[in-house]
C-alpha cells in the first residue's frame, strides 16, 4: 500500500480532516483575491487614471440604487456558513473543470482590464469564485453554496442599466400611472415622464400636482434590491425550484406596482395637502413626506411577495420554509 492510497483513505475516514487540508489551499487564492480587488488599479472609466475594483464598488454602493451591494458578500457568506455541517460531510471531488474556468475567469479579468471595461472584472471574479469551489472540493459542494454564489452577484453595481432599463422602466409605469388615474375619475394629462392634473371649469391644468417622475424615481432604485430581497424570501419559503424561480421573476412586476403606489401616494398628498408638502419644492427641497413614501416601495414589496406565497400554497400545497440555521 503506498503513501497516496494511504492519505487518500484517511482523508475518506475524516472528511472534515479532508475539508481542513483543502481549505487551507484557500490561502494563496484569498491572497491573489485581495490584491486584484484592494490594490491593483484596474480601470478608469471616463477618468484620467485607474481605480481598483474595490474603489469602484465604494463609489457605487455609496449610490441608493446600488446600496444593497455591500450587503450581498456578508449575506452569501452566511449562507455558505449555514450550511457548514453539511458540506464537511461531504467527501472530496476536486473537478479539474474548476481549473479551467480559473484559467477563464482570469483571462476574462485581464480582458477588462486591458479594454478598461470593470464590468468584465465583475463577471471574471464571480466566474472565479465558482471555479474554485469547484477545483477544490467538486460539484457536490457547488451545489451546496450556489445559491451564496449567486447572492454574491447582487454586490457588483450595472450602472450601465440605468441608461437603458431605467427610462423604459419610469415610461411605463407613468403611463400606466395616468392610465389608472384617468380610470378613477382623476383627469390627467402624461407629458413624457411627467404628470399633469388636467384642467377643468373649476381649475387651471396643474392646479392639484405636477409631478415629474425622475430617474432616481424610475424603480431601478428598489428594484435590484427587490431582487435580492424575492430570491431570498423564496429560497427559505419554498423548497422547489420552480417556485423559487417565480417568487424571483415577480420582483420586477413588484418593483413597478411599489413604485406605482409610490406616486400614487404623492399625487393623493398633493391634491389634499399640497404639493409642497408631499413633494417639495423641486431639486431644491424635498419634503419629509415625499422621503417616508419611499417606505411604501418596500411594504409594497413584501406584501406582494407574501400575498403570491400565499397563492402557490393554496394552489399546489404548502412547502415547509427552510430554517434560518441549518442543525
Amino acid at each position: 500500500m503506498n503513501r497516496t492510497t494511504t492519505v487518500t483513505q484517511r482523508e475518506n475516514a475524516h472528511p472534515a480532516h479532508a475539508h481542513r487540508l483543502n481549505s487551507w489551499s484557500l490561502v494563496p487564492f484569498g491572497a491573489a483575491l485581495v490584491y486584484l480587488i484592494v490594490f491593483m488599479p484596474y480601470a478608469a472609466g471616463y477618468a484620467d487614471f485607474r481605480l481598483t475594483i474595490s474603489h469602484w464598488l465604494k463609489i457605487q454602493w455609496a449610490q441608493p440604487t446600488w446600496q444593497h451591494g455591500a450587503l450581498a458578500p456578508c449575506i452569501a457568506a452566511f449562507l455558505v456558513w449555514r450550511r457548514r455541517g453539511k458540506l464537511s460531510a461531504l467527501k472530496l471531488a476536486p473537478s479539474l473543470s474548476g481549473l479551467m474556468l480559473i484559467v477563464l475567469s482570469l483571462l476574462m479579468f485581464w480582458v477588462g482590464y486591458r479594454g478598461n471595461f470593470y464590468y468584465v472584472g465583475y463577471a471574471g471574479l464571480q466566474l472565479l469564485a465558482a471555479a474554485v469551489v469547484l477545483w477544490l472540493w467538486g460539484w457536490e459542494h457547488f451545489k451546496l453554496v450556489s445559491f451564496a454564489w449567486f447572492i454574491l452577484g447582487f454586490a457588483w453595481p450595472y450602472v450601465f442599466l440605468e441608461d437603458t432599463l431605467a427610462f423604459q422602466l419610469r415610461y411605463f409605469m407613468v403611463s400606466a400611472t395616468s392610465w389608472l388615474l384617468n380610470l378613477t375619475g382623476i383627469a390627467t394629462l402624461q407629458e413624457g415622464t411627467s404628470l399633469i392634473s388636467a384642467a377643468t371649469e373649476q381649475r387651471a391644468q396643474g392646479a392639484w400636482f405636477s409631478l415629474s417622475v425622475d430617474g432616481p424615481c424610475s424603480g431601478m432604485r428598489s428594484l435590484f434590491a427587490l431582487m435580492m430581497v424575492s430570491a431570498l424570501y423564496g429560497y427559505f419559503r419554498q423548497r422547489t425550484f420552480w417556485r423559487r424561480s417565480l417568487m424571483f421573476a415577480l420582483s420586477l412586476p413588484l418593483a413597478v406596482l411599489a413604485n406605482m403606489a409610490r406616486i400614487l401616494i404623492l399625487i393623493v398628498a398633493s391634491i389634499f395637502f399640497g404639493q409642497n408638502f408631499a413633494v417639495g419644492h423641486g431639486e431644491d427641497y424635498t419634503s419629509n413626506f415625499h422621503l417616508l413614501a419611499g417606505i411604501a416601495v418596500f411594504l409594497v414589496g413584501l406584501l406582494g411577495l407574501k400575498a403570491a406565497e400565499a397563492a402557490l400554497n393554496r394552489r399546489f400545497g404548502s412547502e415547509a420554509p427552510l430554517p434560518l440555521i441549518e442543525p
